[in-house]
This record gives structure tokens, sequence and C-alpha cells, in this order.
């Protein structure tokens, strides 16, 4: 993936004053015909100013819209969970893919939202989007961006419930929220996980979940059984073959088999922006 981090184009904008979802709605409408992807990734919604700390998350979305290489490999990587699941012809329902990292800082929470969203560019699919490590202030932000409201889609998993928010104008992108105050640990400890994900993958055709730090979170051993596909998300430069060797036999005790690896925020030295530049992602 490319360094989005190195990128020099214009910041995601901050306004002032709230900014209510029916607004953040009709700025959706504004573009209407893209997807929820391009209106984020092309500058269409505008951040709160109550939402000021999520502005470096939403500045590497935004700036990612005019990076074509990086979205040519979400798109790849979209293409490749399709190609596997028409492949595999599960009857049992839809696919749920989880991306992690090792140590935290690679990008998992980025990339998830992207793969989520070019995943939902497939307007007669339903996706599923799951931040697993259940950041309220970053979901509020998004809720609030993106103009999301609560819809009929509710499941259990054991005493919690977990309910769904989406777009009206893109609804079959949903993004889940736990209705209680659990802890990854917590959550995905739950001896009724299987039941919850069963619930998922009946109503969604494919299920995004972003996990914690493999290598930092034991909630992670819970889901890695569980899901069916899993991705490890490196940092380029930074993240150690020996942990990347550890979260392999990590996987491999627990019955999973590591899907790919994503490679994020490579450096390219100046010059590859004008020739051999496809080699450095």
């Amino acid at each position: 993936m490319a360094d989005y981090l190195e990128k020099t184009d214009a910041e995601f904008q901050v306004t002032g004053g709230e900014r209510d979802s029916g607004q953040q709605t009709d700025l959706i409408r504004r573009g209407e015909g893209l997807s929820l992807l391009d209106c984020v990734t092309q500058g269409v919604l505008q951040l709160p100013k109550e939402h000021r700390a999520q502005k470096a998350f939403f500045r590497f979305l935004h700036r990612a819209g005019t990076d074509s290489q990086l979205f040519e490999q979400v798109h790849r990587l979209r293409d490749s969970v399709i190609l596997s699941t028409v492949r595999e012809r599960k009857p049992s329902g839809g696919t749920t893919i989880a991306l992690t990292g090792l140590r935290g800082g690679e990008g998992t929470s980025f990339l998830s939202l992207l793969l989520g969203l070019s995943l939902g560019e497939c307007s007669h699919r339903r996706v599923a989007i799951l931040d697993g490590r259940f950041d309220a202030a970053r979901f509020l932000a998004l809720s609030d961006v993106l103009g999301l409201s609560q819809n009929a889609v509710k499941l259990q998993k054991g005493d919690t419930e977990v309910n769904g928010y989406y777009s009206p104008m893109h609804p079959n992108v949903c993004f889940l929220r736990s209705a209680s105050a659990e802890r990854s640990e917590q959550f995905f400890s739950d001896k009724r996980l299987g039941v919850f994900l069963g619930g998922l993958r009946q109503k969604f055709d494919f299920s995004v979940v972003e996990l914690p730090p493999l290598l930092q979170d034991t909630a992670c051993l819970y889901m890695l059984p569980q899901v069916d596909r899993i991705y490890l998300v490196l940092e380029s430069a930074k993240t150690r073959l020996a942990d990347v060797q550890r979260a392999i036999e990590t996987a491999r005790d627990a019955g999973r088999k590591i899907s790919g690896v994503i490679l994020n925020k490579q450096r390219t030295p100046l010059w590859s922006k004008f020739f051999w530049r496809e080699f450095f992602y």
C-alpha cells in the first residue's frame, strides 16, 4: 500500500458549529451517483468541529482519494475476497473478513474502512463494518460525517445487543455498534460469539471486522477460528520479521491460516514519481 502519510494534498475540512445528520445527508445527496467510498475520499463530506480529534484519520481518507495506486491495491484486495467467496460457494451465508495489525499503528482502521466501503460499491450486496476495538469517538465522527441513522438490523451476542447504522443513500453498507460498554476482550471472549457471527453471516454478504493488534490483545485469539479470511497489516520498514513469524504461528495454533499480508505505509523515493513507480507498490 502507498504511504498515505507522505502526501501533501489539501486537508479534510473541519467546519465550525454543529452539523446534524440531515445536513450531512444533504451533502451526500450532492454527490448522488457516487458510492459511499467516493463520498468519503473525494471530500464531498465535512468534519464537524466537535470531532476535531479525528481530523487526522479523515485527512488520510481524503488523501487516499488522490492516490490511484492505493485505490488499485484496495480494489485488488476487494476482488480477491469476492473471487474466493465465489470459488468456495459457501452454503452457510456470508463471508467474514478480519484485518489485524501486530503491534498497533499499522493503519488497520484505515484499511478496514476502505475495504468495507469498497465492497459496498457492489450495491446489491449487503456489507457490515465492525470496529472490533470499539472506538466510540471514531464511530460518532463517522456517524455525523456520513449522516448515519439506526436501521432495523439488531444482532444479539448473549445479553449484548449490536445495532446497525446506515446512510439512507447507501443502505447496503451497515456500520455495527455494540450497545454496551464492553471492551474487545470481553466482547470476543463471550462463549456465544459463534451465534453472533452466525447471525452476521445470515444478514450480510460480507462482514469486515477490524481486530485489535494480534500480538498485544488476546481478543484476536478468540476470533481467529471463527472468521473466513484474515489479513495481517504490516508497516513497511518497521514491522519485524520475527513478529510476522510469531503471528503466523499464533494463527496456525488457533487453527487458522493467514489469508494474506498487506504491506502499508511503504515510502517511495522522490524519483519514483517519474518512473518505475509501480515497482514500489
